[in-house]
């Protein structure tokens, strides 16, 4: 079984588990699943298993073929790439079609060693799920960077206090901040602020 299951993921050309779409991902779960039957239940012919991995695998290799020739097909069965920033602004519908939260969008940004949102000049969810973001070239020289890096203070309509300790602002600094916009906190989808009192402030969309 595990020469069967190495020359199936061969043939299929798998890439490594974060960048699988989603027919890639079943083909595997089913292959493992398969496999573990024969393991589990030695009484069994073999070639119930096999057969049926083979059978997968020419699935998966007819659909990898469809992707290459047809674009539609490609995004019925894979989905297709989304913009969720440009030029530091988060598309508010994008990310509610995509399911994600404030937080999401501020982990991908920090795993990309971005703290402040204006760097962001375009962040792309491609179709595996992972996101891509290109760095404004220019933000080093644009963004006066303080020593504690801009953190979330309002986050989809709700104060987080923890935050404002960390940059050093009290909530009446905060409210004074927000009266100057005009807003309140329930109209805020997200604020970021540093400890040298620069902020951003992304107004929630009706949508």
């Amino acid at each position: 079984m595990y020469i069967v299951v190495i020359f199936t993921m061969r043939v299929m050309g798998k890439k490594n588990l974060g960048e699988f779409q989603p027919s890639d991902l079943v083909s595997t779960i089913l292959i493992s699943n398969l496999t573990s039957i024969v393991i589990e239940e030695p009484h069994l012919p073999i070639a119930y298993s096999i057969s049926s991995i083979l059978i997968i695998m020419s699935l998966e290799v007819i659909i990898s073929v469809w992707v290459k020739k047809s674009d539609r097909f490609a995004h019925i069965s894979q989905g297709k790439s989304v913009i969720l920033i440009r030029d530091g602004i988060i598309n508010q519908k994008a990310m509610k079609e995509l399911r994600f939260s404030v937080d999401d969008i501020l982990e991908a940004l920090r795993s990309k060693d971005i703290f402040y949102i204006e760097e962001a000049c375009l962040a792309v969810v491609e179709t595996n799920g992972t996101v891509n973001v290109y760095k404004d070239p220019n933000a080093n020289t644009n963004i006066q960077k303080a020593k504690i890096p801009a953190m979330p203070v309002i986050s989809d309509c709700k104060i987080i206090q923890k935050n404002l300790d960390i940059v050093e602002c009290s909530i009446d600094k905060l409210e004074s901040i927000l009266k100057k916009r005009d807003l309140t906190a329930d109209r805020i989808l997200l604020m970021t602020l540093d400890i040298n009192g620069n902020y951003t402030i992304t107004v929630k969309e009706d949508i």
